[in-house]
């Protein structure tokens, strides 16, 4: 069996960052016959759950560019790739003697929180901006406060001159794995923190031991999707897709705007019969 492994933003989605009625229709069907069908993303669960509600999600998916393996109906966490202790520890201590104040993703007496600096709002307001409403935010006083919980992911929003020095301690060396990459949809720069057991790639190869698949096909556009592409079998981009990636690509589709990824896996179900 096949598993078809989608990024979200600008793969899957529209440029809207929706699901067309086309893309869903014409999935439905096909996981309503039986195709593997499931998503990797660096969103939480809550912020891609209602993007893609209008599928019938049952294969185990990836998020937080593959710190977790969900059930992508509750959110339910199957597989954990979490910092260790001295990971945290290391990430504290940089950031503080740096004074750099990072979006703090984190769990705090069982309930996910994404933790900031009120006196730094100014450094993080694009992505605030866009989450009103989001119940994980946590808007903190000092830094103290900013590191409470079982931390799981950084991200600094726009580190400009700040990246060399994230670059050295923020290294696989140190138990680290890190993207750095231009948002789907603006200009910021994201520079975002995991620890080394999580990627893409480590994410839907245990999506595939999951799911008992012996083929994995995977779609992506941008520069943190680049290693799941390579481990895939058949590496997918999108017609949309950073140049780096079309490179490590074996097969280029339409892009996301056009339903590409719907309609290569409807065109190449329907060859196999």
């Amino acid at each position: 069996m096949t598993l078809y492994v989608t990024d979200l933003d600008g793969t899957l989605l529209r440029s809207d960052a929706s699901v067309s009625e086309y893309t869903a229709d014409a999935l439905n069907r096909l996981i309503g016959a039986g195709v593997m069908f499931t998503y990797a993303t660096a969103r939480s669960f809550s912020s891609a759950f209602p993007l893609v509600k209008k599928l019938n999600l049952s294969c185990p998916a990836a998020t937080f560019n593959g710190v977790f393996v969900i059930d992508p109906r509750t959110g339910e966490h199957l597989i954990e790739n979490v910092y260790s202790e001295e990971c945290r520890e290391l990430a504290k201590e940089f950031f503080i003697k740096e004074k750099i104040a990072p979006l703090v993703y984190s769990y705090i007496n069982g309930t996910e929180k994404v933790s900031y600096l009120e006196s730094r709002f100014d450094e993080v307001k694009s992505y605030v901006n866009s989450r009103r409403g989001d119940k994980r935010l946590r808007p903190v006083s000092d830094y103290s406060a900013l590191f409470e919980g079982e931390i799981f992911y950084f991200t600094v929003i726009d580190p400009g001159k700040k990246v060399p020095a994230l670059d050295e301690v923020f290294t696989e060396k140190n138990g680290y794995s890190r993207n750095v990459q231009k948002d789907t949809y603006d200009d910021m720069i994201w520079y975002e923190i995991y620890d080394k057991s999580a990627s893409k790639a480590n994410a839907v190869n245990q999506i595939k031991a999951l799911t008992g698949a012996d083929e994995l096909i995977c779609f992506g556009d941008n520069l943190n999707d680049i290693p799941m592409i390579k481990a895939a079998d058949v590496g997918v981009a999108v017609e949309n897709s950073h140049e780096a990636l079309k490179k490590s690509a074996d097969i280029i589709i339409e892009k996301n705007d056009n339903d590409g990824v719907a309609k290569f896996i409807e065109q190449r179900e329907f060859s196999r019969g």
